[in-house]
C-alpha cells in the first residue's frame, strides 16, 4: 500500500483512455497494478501482454525486465543497457526519455507521452503512446518505473497528414490573398481567384456566378468550356449558386456517406461527384457565388471547409475594397478631368497637354490647366498650382480655375482676372493656402500674347532657329495678401514658335541623391525637342524628368505646349498618365 503523498497523486492520475483494444488492455492492466507493488507480480501479469512493457529500476538506472512485445519491437535479444538504463539502440534512444524515467522515479508522478516517434533498424517509422508509471516497492529507494506503449501510428500519421494538408491550404489561401490584393480591378480579382482556387482545391473546374436581377448568371469559368459563360439559373430554383446564397456560408459536399436530398439532386443534375460553393458578400448581401466541381467523389475534410470559409471572407473583403476604390477612382478622374480641359481642336493652333498625379492613392492634386476659345480670334491659356491636397485643395482649385475662366469670358485683362481671383481666395479665408497661376490671352490672327503670372514658374518660348528663353514678368502668388496690384506683360508668337507652360512638379523631380531636374535641364530638353510636333512635347519633357528621377516623380506635373501656325490641322494631343503612376 502506498503511503506517500506522491504516490497518492500517482494513483489519482493512473488512468488514460484509448480507442483500440491494446489501449483497453493496457488500461485494465495498469488498474490491476494499483494494489500490487511487487515487481515480480507485475512482470508476471505483463509477460504475455500484446503491448510492449518494460520495468526500469530507479535504484540502478537500468531496465531490469521487458516483455516479448517490447523485445520484438527492438528487433533484438534482451537489449544491452547503458548506465542510464536505456537501450544502446532501438526503442528508447534519446536523452529526453532518460530524463522522463528519472523524473517519474524520483517524484512518484506518472507521465504520458502521447506520440513518441520510433524509427526501427529498417527505417520504419511508428508512433507510440508511452506511459511512465512509478511502482514503489522498497522504502527509501527511488521508484521503479513501469513503461507501457500503445501503438498510435495510424492516428498519428492521419493527424500529421491533416496538419500538412491544412498547412498547404493555409499557404494556398495566403497565395490567393496576395494575388487578389495585387489588383484593384474587381473583374481581374474574380478571374484570377477562380483560377488559383480551382488549382488549390484540386477541382476539375471552377466558376463564378453573379446575381443579376432575378437570376444567377455564370460570368467566370476555369476548366469549363467558355460556352457556359452566360448560363442562367433562376433565383428561386434549386441550383449550386442558390444553395450557397440561401445558406449564406460555404457548402461542401464530397459525395460520400449520407447526402442531403437537395445535394443529391444537384449532383445528379450537373453530373458531378462533389462540389464546394462559396458565397461572396457585398454590403451584407450575397452578390456572387464561387463554385468548384469534381467529376467523381472527392476527399473533402475540415481543412477544405476552413479554406472555403477563409476564401469567402478574404474575397468578399478584396472585392468590397476594389469596388470602393473604383468608385473613388471615378470621382477622382471626374474631378481631374474638370481641372484639365482642352477643346478637341482650335483652328490655327497645335496644342499638347499632359497631367501626371504624383500621389499613390486617389488624392486629387492642385495642378490645373485650361485652353478656351474667348472669341473667334482669341484663345485663353491657363495653368496653375494650388497648395495642398485633399478636399480643401480640390475646392480651392475649382474656385481659382472657375474664377479665372469667368473673368476671361468677361474679356477682362489677365491682370484683372488675377486680382479678382486673389480677392475671392482671401474671402474664403484660406489664408493657409495659396495659388500660383499663369493666364495668357493669345490673338491667333496676330500672334500677340498678353499675360499675367502670379508667382508661377515662367513659361518658356522657343522661336524658330533660336534657343529657348523664359518669358519675363512675375507677380505675387494669390491668396497671401489682398489689394495686390497685378500687371500685364506682352510678347509676340510668330508662326511655328513654341510656348511651353508647366508646373513646378516638372523641375522638382529629384534623383536618388536629391538633385532636382532643374530649370537649366528643362531649358536644354525643350531646346532638343522644340522641332517636334507640339502634341508630343509634353510627353517628351515628362519622360526626361521621369528618367532623371528614376521613376520616382512624387509631385503632380502639368505641362501645356502651344504652337501657332495656319498650316496646322488643329487636332489636339493629350497624355493622361495613370492616377497611381509613381
Amino acid at each position: 500500500m502506498l503511503g506517500s503523498r506522491a504516490h497518492t497523486r500517482a494513483k489519482a492520475r493512473k488512468r488514460w483512455h484509448v480507442s483500440d483494444n491494446g489501449g483497453s488492455e493496457a488500461t485494465g492492466t495498469a488498474t490491476g497494478l494499483s494494489g500490487q507493488s511487487d515487481p515480480a507480480h507485475i512482470t508476471e501479469l505483463l509477460a504475455k501482454a500484446s503491448f510492449p512493457a518494460a520495468l526500469w529500476s530507479g535504484a540502478y538506472l537500468k531496465f531490469k525486465w521487458a516483455n516479448r512485445a517490447f523485445l520484438d519491437l527492438l528487433e533484438s535479444a534482451p537489449p544491452e543497457v547503458d548506465v542510464l538504463g536505456m537501450p544502446v539502440r532501438g526503442f528508447l534512444s534519446d536523452a529526453e526519455t532518460a530524463v522522463r524515467f528519472q523524473d517519474s522515479a524520483y517524484t512518484g508522478l506518472p507521465f504520458t507521452d502521447s506520440e513518441y516517434k520510433h524509427i526501427s533498424c529498417a527505417g520504419d517509422v511508428t508512433f507510440w503512446q508511452l506511459t511512465y508509471l512509478p511502482i514503489p516497492w522498497r522504502v527509501g529507494q527511488p521508484y521503479d518505473v513501469l513503461l507501457t506503449g500503445i501503438d498510435v501510428t495510424a492516428a498519428a500519421k492521419s493527424r500529421r497528414e491533416t496538419e500538412r494538408e491544412r498547412a498547404d491550404l493555409d499557404e494556398a489561401i495566403s497565395i490567393i490573398d496576395r494575388t487578389v490584393l495585387s489588383s484593384l480591378d474587381p473583374e481581374e480579382i474574380l478571374q484570377r481567384s477562380v483560377i488559383e482556387a480551382t488549382e488549390v482545391f484540386g477541382a476539375d473546374w471552377g466558376w463564378i456566378a453573379r446575381r443579376e436581377a432575378d437570376a444567377w448568371v455564370v460570368r467566370n469559368v476555369h476548366g469549363w468550356p467558355e460556352e457556359t459563360i452566360g448560363q442562367r439559373y433562376g433565383a428561386s430554383e434549386l441550383s449550386l449558386p442558390g444553395l450557397a446564397a440561401d445558406a449564406a456560408q460555404a457548402v461542401v459536399e464530397d459525395g460520400c456517406g449520407v447526402i442531403a436530398v437537395e445535394h443529391a439532386v444537384l449532383l445528379e443534375r450537373f453530373d458531378i461527384g462533389a462540389f464546394v460553393v462559396i458565397p461572396l458578400f457585398s454590403l451584407g448581401r450575397v452578390t456572387a457565388v464561387m463554385g468548384f466541381c469534381w467529376n467523381a467523389e472527392a476527399t473533402l475534410n475540415q481543412p477544405h471547409v476552413d479554406l472555403a470559409d477563409k476564401l469567402s471572407m478574404s474575397l468578399s473583403l478584396a472585392l468590397e475594397n476594389a469596388r470602393a476604390y473604383q468608385a473613388e477612382h471615378e470621382v477622382a478622374r471626374t474631378l481631374q478631368a474638370a481641372f484639365h480641359g482642352v477643346p478637341p481642336e482650335i483652328e490655327g493652333l497645335e496644342i499638347g497637354h499632359l497631367y501626371h498625379s504624383g500621389s499613390m492613392g486617389l488624392r486629387v492634386g492642385g495642378d490645373f490647366y485650361d485652353v478656351m476659345r474667348l472669341s473667334d480670334a482669341t484663345v485663353g491659356l491657363f495653368i496653375g498650382d494650388v497648395s495642398g491636397h485633399g478636399l480643401r485643395a480640390t475646392t480651392m482649385t475649382s474656385l481659382v480655375k472657375n474664377s479665372m475662366r469667368a473673368e476671361a469670358l468677361r474679356m477682362a485683362a489677365p491682370s484683372q482676372a488675377m486680382a479678382r481671383t486673389n480677392h475671392l481666395m482671401l474671402r474664403e479665408r484660406a489664408n493657409d493656402m495659396y495659388a500660383s497661376a499663369f493666364f495668357g490671352v493669345l490673338e491667333t490672327d496676330s500672334g500677340r500674347l498678353s499675360y499675367c503670372s502670379a508667382g508661377h514658374p515662367p513659361p518658356i518660348l522657343v522661336r524658330q532657329g533660336e534657343k529657348p528663353v523664359w518669358l519675363s514678368g512675375g507677380e505675387m502668388v494669390m491668396g497671401v495678401r489682398d489689394a495686390v496690384r497685378y500687371g500685364n506683360s506682352a510678347t509676340h508668337l510668330a508662326e511655328g514658335d513654341l510656348l511651353v507652360l508647366y508646373t513646378d512638379g516638372l523641375t522638382e523631380a529629384r534623383d536618388r541623391h536629391g538633385r532636382p531636374f532643374g530649370d537649366e535641364r528643362l531649358l536644354d530638353t525643350i531646346g532638343a525637342v522644340a522641332h517636334a510636333d507640339a502634341r508630343e512635347v509634353p510627353q517628351a519633357l515628362f519622360m526626361e524628368a521621369f528618367s532623371h528621377a528614376e521613376g520616382r516623380v512624387s509631385d503632380d506635373v502639368a505641362v501645356l505646349s502651344v504652337r501657332i501656325g495656319s498650316a496646322f490641322d488643329g487636332r489636339q494631343g493629350r497624355l493622361q498618365l495613370g492616377i497611381d503612376a509613381a
